[in-house]
């Protein structure tokens, strides 16, 4: 399904890996100018060997306010906005220690805060936007053990997402929620190898979904795509489960 981006300037948090990448490329492919956010420079560079043209790269720490600032000053035009950038820590409430928890809310939660802030007065100034913010089954929606502070900070983004569709929707500006189950990426990989058994830990990730594996980027980030274009103008404040039936 081909998408009309041309002319359209879409920021992307967490665009070096996983779902942040895969939706890079796609937005790439369909003509979008492309602002690719990530505080790992190597994984920007990579980024930009893959993305040949429509691309502007930005080794940005989303956590830090006057940072963000800074470095996206010349941008002058943006309508639309992806946050991807996230961390998953393992653990129950006992075994998350209170400096774990306050970094998994700052770059979890806190971060799309102060970039979806930042943009939101460029949005209002051009009446329209749309938002699409990265959470995950493991949230309000479904509890997952040992992902305490993680699925904390993901249900804080369901609240955020809906907080600003409704206070912005006469703006102009659209704001929706993913949440995926799991997902095949290098952090979900890095995972599974150090598990002490590997081999049933990704068996034991691929059970969780009914249809029996993880999900691609590729098929997270087309619904991203969609999210973002004129199709679904009809569509805030909504929350997708892209989850393989992890939820049910």
């Amino acid at each position: 399904m081909d998408f009309s981006f041309k002319n359209k300037y879409i920021a992307v948090t967490g665009a070096g890996n996983g779902i942040g990448r895969a939706v890079s490329i796609l937005l790439a492919e369909q003509n979008a100018t492309v602002i690719g956010i990530d505080k790992n420079k190597s994984s920007l560079q990579k980024l930009q060997k893959k993305i040949k043209k429509n691309l502007l790269i930005k080794n940005i720490d989303c956590t830090n306010s006057a940072e963000i600032k800074n470095s996206l000053k010349d941008i002058n035009k943006i309508d639309g906005l992806v946050n991807c950038a996230g961390i998953v820590p393992q653990g129950n409430i006992l075994e998350c220690s209170e400096k774990e928890w306050l970094d998994t809310i700052e770059t979890n939660l806190t971060s799309i805060f102060l970039i979806t802030k930042y943009f939101m007065k460029k949005f209002i100034s051009q009446k329209k936007g749309s938002i699409v913010n990265i959470s995950s089954v493991a949230s309000s929606i479904k509890g997952v053990k040992r992902r305490f502070a993680y699925s904390s900070s993901k249900a804080g983004i369901i609240g955020l997402t809906k907080s600003i569709a409704v206070d912005y929707a006469k703006d102009g500006v659209r704001c929706n929620v993913i949440c995926p189950g799991t997902v095949d990426t290098p952090s979900w990989r890095k995972r599974v190898i150090s598990s002490n058994n590997p081999v049933q830990s990704r068996k034991d990730f691929n059970s969780r979904q009914i249809i029996g594996r993880v999900a691609k980027p590729e098929e997270i980030s087309d619904l991203i795509v969609f999210l973002l274009s004129e199709r679904s103008s009809f569509v805030t404040g909504s929350v997708y489960n892209i989850d393989g039936g992890m939820s049910l």
